[in-house]
């Protein structure tokens, strides 16, 4: 009887116990990210630190918390400034900081600088840029803004969440280009003969282009994992195609492209066609490749550039470390074959869209002649 007493003590105090801990842990994770505002320097610690902890010094900062249950409080907020500088977050007075908040019941609140608040910045640049738009395109410009948030709206909430569950990014990319085609042409030209002849064009570029990146990446055995924060996440990453981002990833990214040259030769033969109504269908054709092969020019370097901007810090390494790889080495590095693929199988796209399109608007004024 005294055993099983003993033991039922015992099991009852480890629950107990066990309920205790994870209140416990419960408590102390508690944190949050707010904004605050560097009032001014109050205090610069330099003891105590060496090469080894690679922190020069401790700077304390009075901060303003303009967010949250403690808003409009002013606390003390310590930045290690490290030897090597490209870990340091380089704060001025009245600068909009990120604030890490970690409460404890035992401690408190604990505050930390984790980065510059960029939200102020990055509403600024996005409202110029609407305004110039609406100021030099005029209604059309406020089309070409509702078409872009639409675009924006679809990305987020169709084209991430059905890859993230498993879809094939192909299949999703191909629909949402098809969608994101409709949308932003038919509110640019509205439901007109040259708007559909443009759609037509795009999206037989957009599909050319995510083909052809398809195949090359199954022909260079690409895993997919072109990044190393790609590696690093990659258990977020069970359950999704990574490898088919890649072919995804260019049919996103040349359908703005392919779009441009798609609409330009078809509202220029449309125009053509509305002066001279005797043109014939051979010259039609001759005249959209004409026109294409000028807008070939620039679209081809505007398209292969912007995938080399994007990349650039990464081409930068390469280029630095040269003399140790060769250039069989730096052709195979995934990131590097991954991007060449983005930028030609997207070029591909638009070369094929320019004759695509010339021929469809043959067919269209000849069905209309008839």
């Amino acid at each position: 009887m005294k055993r099983m007493i003993v033991l039922l003590l015992t099991m009852l105090s480890i629950v107990v116990f066990s309920q205790e801990i994870d209140n416990y842990e419960e408590e102390i994770v508690k944190e949050e990210y707010i904004k605050g505002k560097i009032l001014y320097l109050e205090n610069t610690v330099k003891n105590g630190y060496n090469e080894q902890d690679g922190i020069k010094e401790i700077e304390e900062y009075r901060v303003r918390i303009l967010e949250g249950e403690d808003k409009n409080k002013e606390v003390l907020v310590q930045s290690p400034i490290y030897l090597e500088k490209a870990y340091n977050i380089f704060i001025r007075e009245a600068q909009d900081v990120v604030l890490y908040k970690e409460s404890s019941d035992e401690t408190g609140n604990t505050y930390y600088i984790v980065d510059i608040d960029k939200r102020d910045s990055i509403l600024l640049l996005i409202g110029i840029f609407m305004t110039l738009t609406i100021l030099i395109a005029r209604f059309k410009g406020v089309k070409a803004l509702v078409s872009l948030v639409i675009v924006i709206f679809i990305i987020y909430n169709v084209f991430l969440p059905s890859i993230a569950n498993g879809y094939s990014p192909i299949l999703i990319s191909t629909l949402c280009a098809l969608l994101c085609s409709i949308i932003t042409i038919f509110l640019t030209t509205g439901f007109s003969q040259k708007g559909v002849v443009a759609i037509l064009g795009a999206v037989a570029g957009v599909v050319i282009a995510g083909s052809m990146s398809m195949y090359f990446s199954y022909k260079m055995a690409m895993t997919g994992f072109v990044s190393v924060e790609a590696l690093n996440y990659s258990t977020l990453l069970q359950g999704i195609k990574v490898r088919e981002i890649i072919s995804g990833g260019v049919i996103l990214g040349s359908m703005g492209a392919v779009m441009d040259i798609s609409m330009s030769i078809s509202s220029a033969l449309t125009e053509l066609k509305s002066v001279a109504s005797n043109i014939t269908k051979k010259e039609i054709f001759d005249s959209g490749m004409r026109i294409g092969a000028d807008i070939i020019g620039t679209m081809v370097n505007t398209l292969i550039l912007a995938y080399i901007g994007s990349g650039i810090l990464s081409t930068l390494f390469i280029y630095l470390q040269k003399e140790q790889f060769p250039l069989i080495r730096i052709l195979n590095f995934e990131s590097v074959a991954a991007d060449i693929v983005r930028a030609f199988a997207g070029s591909i796209g638009i070369l094929v869209a320019v004759p695509i399109t010339s021929y469809l608007c043959c067919i269209m004024f000849t069905k209309k002649n008839s």
